[in-house]
């Protein structure tokens, strides 16, 4: 089975675009067995170009591209738009700079993950790629408010955005994540009070929330968590509050209050999470 060229020649620009110096033009790059780093579960790397060939007509089309901790010191590349059946791409772990570019969000991505570069500007064009379940960005530079039209992502369940420049309130549209099960928006310099709209987030299994500039108290609205896991708050300025009411996460596994301006005893209801291991 053979890519069209027109995914060939995409593949290509895309190349140059990263920074990959060592694309291999003369290869197949939808047999796996011609353009695939062996890679073991969990290693820090990854370089793999994989492709869909069930489709009609025959032709195979690029559904992933993985070229995670690769050295890459280019660019997002605007060519990623000329492959319309890519659903994940993965770059973490690499030296690319610049923005996110205005033509990604034309794409249909499932999974984005360009964590750990030196990315730069504002993040408003992922509003647009309404597709995404998997959205993770951290340890970045990216600045500006959490754009309004994140809350379109409602198939979203991770949301990664720690260690950013983020500025402003979180944006109420973001209740409508309703299947969100995993939110991180750590060390950034957002402001306002801690939102209410924890209720929205039914499904949530981990939310961490450690010196990103929001203000307490902590919210009553997050005893509805019921499936919460994880729980990382930390470092909240402004008003306290009670311990806050956790008696509904028996499923607790890592819990982190720190720096949060909680007065009172810690409720007996604690001993009875057996899960916990750590505290």
């Amino acid at each position: 089975m053979m890519c069209l060229m027109s995914a060939v020649d995409a593949l290509q620009e895309i190349a140059a675009q990263l920074g990959k110096k060592d694309w291999n033009r003369s290869v197949n790059h939808c047999n796996a067995a011609s353009w695939r780093t062996p890679n073991s579960v969990g290693a820090p790397y990854n370089n793999t170009v994989n492709c869909n060939c069930s489709y009609p007509d025959g032709v195979c089309h690029v559904v992933q591209i993985f070229f995670k901790a690769q050295d890459l010191d280019g660019t997002l590349p605007p060519a990623v738009v000329k492959l319309p059946y890519l659903k994940q791409i993965d770059l973490n772990r690499n030296y690319l700079s610049g923005t996110i570019p205005r033509e990604w969000a034309y794409t249909k991505l499932e999974f984005l993950s360009i964590s750990a570069n030196n990315l730069s500007g504002r993040i408003d064009y992922l509003g647009n790629i309404t597709t995404l379940q998997t959205l993770s960005i951290e340890s970045n530079l990216f600045s500006g408010p959490i754009p309004p039209e994140l809350g379109n992502l409602v198939d979203l369940e991770t949301l990664t955005l720690n260690a950013n420049n983020l500025t402003g309130e979180l944006p109420t549209t973001l209740t409508n994540l309703t299947k969100l099960k995993n939110l991180r928006i750590s060390s950034n310099n957002f402001a306002g009070r801690m939102p209410e709209f924890f209720g929205s987030w039914k499904q949530l299994q981990a939310l961490e929330i450690q010196a990103s500039g929001i203000e307490g108290p902590i919210p009553s609205s997050l005893s509805v968590l019921s499936n919460l896991t994880e729980l990382r708050i930390s470092d909240l300025r402004g008003e306290g509050s009670l311990f806050p009411p956790l008696q509904n996460m028996g499923g607790m596994k890592h819990l982190m209050l720190r720096s949060c301006n909680i007065s009172g005893k810690i409720p007996p209801y604690i001993s009875n999470m057996t899960h916990l291991n750590k505290l």
